[in-house]
C-alpha cells in the first residue's frame, strides 16, 4: 500500500512538471541593459550614460534594478510572474543572471497558467508572448515604478515555446523556440504624471499668450 502511495504521488508530480511550462529567463550578449544616453537620468549615474549596468553593486544613485519576465497568452496583454535582481557579482554588467521561471497562474499579478510546448514546435498565433522588463527595485512592479517615475526599460515582445517537462527553454538567443529579438534594453527615468500635467499647463498658457498678443 506505501509503495503504491508513493508511486502515485511521484506520477503525480511528473504530470505536473510536464503540464507546467517552464523557462529559464537569460538575455544574450546582444542584448545588455544599458543607462540611456539620452533619456533622463539621476544625476549621481550620469557618468554611466550609454554604458552597461547591473552589477554586483547599486548604482552610484544607491538604486539596485530587477529584471522580471512578463508573460501572456496574448500579445500586450502581459502579466508579471517572476523577477531577480541584476546586481549578482559573478555576472558582467549589463547581463541577466540566468534564473528558472515555471509559468504558474498568480492571482496577484493576474498571470495565467501557461502549459509546456514541445521543442521546436513552429512559433504561430497561439504561441505565447512574453518580454523582459527592468525596473527599480524598491518598487514591486515594473507598473510601480513606472508611474512613479522610476527606471524602467523594456526589451521587445517575443513569442517563446515554454519547456514541457523538466527542461527550462531559454529566452534568448532567438532560436526554434524563441523569437527573441536582439538589441540593448535602455533604462532611464520615467516623468512623474504631475510633471506631465505641468507640461501641459504651460503649454496650453503659451497658447493662450500668444493668442491675445
Amino acid at each position: 500500500m506505501k509503495k503504491l502511495l508513493i508511486t502515485s504521488v511521484l506520477l503525480a508530480c511528473c504530470a505536473g512538471a510536464f503540464a507546467q511550462g517552464k523557462v529559464n529567463v537569460i538575455g544574450d550578449t546582444a542584448s545588455p541593459i544599458i543607462l540611456s544616453a539620452t533619456g533622463p537620468v539621476n544625476a549621481a549615474d550620469a557618468g554611466l550614460a550609454g554604458q552597461a549596468i547591473g552589477n554586483a553593486v547599486p548604482l552610484p544613485s544607491g538604486v539596485t534594478l530587477v529584471a522580471g519576465l512578463y508573460g501572456g497568452t496574448a500579445q500586450n496583454n502581459l502579466f508579471l510572474y517572476s523577477f531577480t535582481a541584476l546586481n549578482v557579482a559573478a555576472n558582467p554588467a549589463g547581463t541577466i543572471p540566468a534564473y528558472h521561471v515555471v509559468l504558474n497562474a498568480n492571482a496577484g499579478t493576474g498571470a495565467p497558467a501557461i502549459g509546456g510546448i514541445a521543442s521546436g514546435t513552429a512559433i504561430g498565433a497561439s504561441t505565447p508572448w512574453f518580454q523582459v522588463r527592468v525596473w527599480d527595485s524598491a518598487y514591486a512592479t515594473y507598473e510601480l515604478a513606472y508611474s512613479a517615475g522610476k527606471y524602467t526599460g523594456q526589451g521587445s515582445e517575443f513569442q517563446l515555446n515554454p519547456g514541457p517537462s523538466l527542461s527550462y527553454t531559454f529566452t534568448a538567443p532567438p532560436g526554434a523556440n524563441s523569437s527573441w529579438v536582439d538589441g540593448p534594453i535602455s533604462v532611464s527615468l520615467v516623468p512623474e504624471p504631475s510633471t506631465f500635467a505641468l507640461a501641459g499647463l504651460g503649454a496650453a498658457a503659451m497658447l493662450i499668450f500668444r493668442r491675445r498678443k
